[in-house]
């Protein structure tokens, strides 16, 4: 295994660790509660990284807005067709909402509102049909 893979196995299990945390709109603990880009930001804080932290979004959806943080954060743009774990993958929703979540060797990890909490499950064909970009975790 190589460091890069040591790297993108910490950050999934890392995620993977918050399962079960409380949603919560702008949330960046997981013992009170996270919200999508939370999840982000505390895996980026825990392997080491200092991300770029957004707090100016709303819950109401603004178009491009977490590709964009995505992009001012630093994390590098991949290939849709070159995704692996514990890669970062933004979502879309409708006409503008955005969602992010992590890649695991499982599926994806993500805070979800509709259940209350961190999950992680499969990513099927619907899911996969809902990215929109793929972005990897700088290596620290």
């Amino acid at each position: 295994m190589t460091i890069c893979d040591l790297h993108h196995k910490k950050i999934f299990l890392t995620a993977r660790s918050c399962v079960g945390s409380p949603f919560r709109h702008q949330g960046r603990n997981p013992a009170f509660g996270l919200d999508c880009v939370g999840l982000i930001v505390y895996v980026a804080k825990s392997v080491g990284l200092i991300p770029f932290d957004p707090l100016d979004y709303k819950r109401i959806p603004v178009k491009s807005a977490i590709s964009s943080h995505a992009h001012i954060a630093g994390f590098p743009l991949r290939s849709k067709s070159d995704i692996s774990p514990g890669n970062i993958v933004i979502l879309k929703f409708g006409k503008y909402l955005e969602h992010a979540a992590i890649l695991s060797d499982r599926g994806i990890i993500h805070a979800c509102e509709k259940y209350g909490r961190v999950v992680e499950h499969g990513l099927n064909d619907e899911w996969r049909s809902r990215i929109i970009s793929v972005h990897s975790f700088p290596n620290n």
